[in-house]
């Protein structure tokens, strides 16, 4: 059963995303690398059609994960993913993460940039 998207919201555009990649440092880089994300540094795309996302969106069964297109079925899973966007499968869960320590001021500094309304 396909559903209906009404309304379509996007957190982070390409564009954005590219903007903060070319930002990056070469540490910065390596670091996404070191995480298994090194293919996303790739990415050149600044625009994605709002048309293309809204068929997208009406032809994806999220019940049986596949789109359908035509009736030919596109299989949605972690390797089709990882194979189009070079993004891990597995890795390490967040609970198995060493604790921030207590006394660093690191986020507390970052915050501030932000708005004290904000989401973050």
């Amino acid at each position: 059963m396909v559903k209906e998207f009404y309304s379509m919201k996007n957190r982070c555009s390409p564009e954005a995303l590219l903007s903060i990649i070319l930002g990056m440092s070469k540490e910065q880089k390596e670091s996404v690398r070191s995480m298994g994300f090194g293919a996303l540094l790739k990415m050149k795309i600044m625009d994605i059609p709002l048309k293309l996302g809204f068929y997208v969106l009406q032809k994806f069964d999220y019940e049986r994960m596949v789109i359908d297109i035509e009736g030919k079925e596109l299989k949605v899973t972690a390797e089709s993913v990882h194979d189009m966007l070079g993004i891990p499968i597995g890795g390490t869960k967040l609970t198995q993460l060493d604790q921030w320590p207590k006394d660093d001021t690191s986020y507390d500094e970052w915050k501030q940039q932000f708005k004290k309304d904000s989401i973050i």
